[in-house]
């Protein structure tokens, strides 16, 4: 049972599996499961013959706060799951397998009256996630060399909930025309504009 770490990386875990992670994400030239799909294909030739279905459950745990001035507000966003599961087959010197991860992710979640919702009454929160489905092949030349590819398929999703001064918000826009244009002038003296896509 690892210890938890007091550094994050959302996007780039520290391993990917339980044996690269338990290596402390040591993957690239050790049998370490199906997880190979996603640290070094490659490396699933040295599995041996058979078929193998791996599971998994990671959890990024982030202690966010922010702090303005006098202000502090602490993210109730403390859990994040990562599942993965993949599954392989050896056959001879070839080995093939299907493997699901999730990469990575992060987000944050403040209440309604903290001072990052700057007086709008709605609940500031923003959320990222990656997924990878993987199409791993390697196969084995002799006993010290194997060659791996993989067919990588990301999928991305993005929650942002949160407010903004009216001159943040204007400042985001890098080009404008028509009524958008028009309405920048009005935005940038409003005392919050909201962003609000989930």
């Amino acid at each position: 049972v690892p210890l938890g770490a007091q550094a994050t990386n959302g996007m780039l875990l520290e391993g990917y599996g339980p044996v690269a992670t338990g290596m402390g994400g040591a993957s690239m030239a050790t049998e370490n499961g199906v997880a190979a799909a996603t640290n070094n294909p490659a490396t699933l030739g040295l599995a041996g013959a058979g078929s193998r279905l791996d599971l998994a459950l990671g959890m990024l745990g982030p202690r966010v706060s922010s702090q303005a001035g006098p202000w502090r507000a602490d993210s109730s966003g403390t859990s994040y799951w990562m599942p993965a599961l993949g599954y392989s087959r050896s056959d001879g010197r070839l080995t093939w397998g299907v493997a699901m991860f999730a990469q990575g992710g992060m987000g944050t979640e403040y209440g309604a009256d903290s001072f990052l919702a700057m007086g709008s009454g709605q609940p500031v929160r923003s959320e990222l996630g990656v997924a990878r489905l993987l199409f791993p092949v390697a196969w084995r030349l002799d006993d010290a060399t194997s060659l791996g590819a993989s067919f990588d398929l990301v999928r991305a999703t993005l929650d942002m909930r949160m407010a903004a001064s009216g001159a943040q918000l204007a400042g985001m826009v890098t080009g404008a025309g028509g009524n958008l244009a028009m309405a920048l002038g009005p935005l940038g003296g409003a005392g919050w504009a909201r962003i609000d896509f989930s």
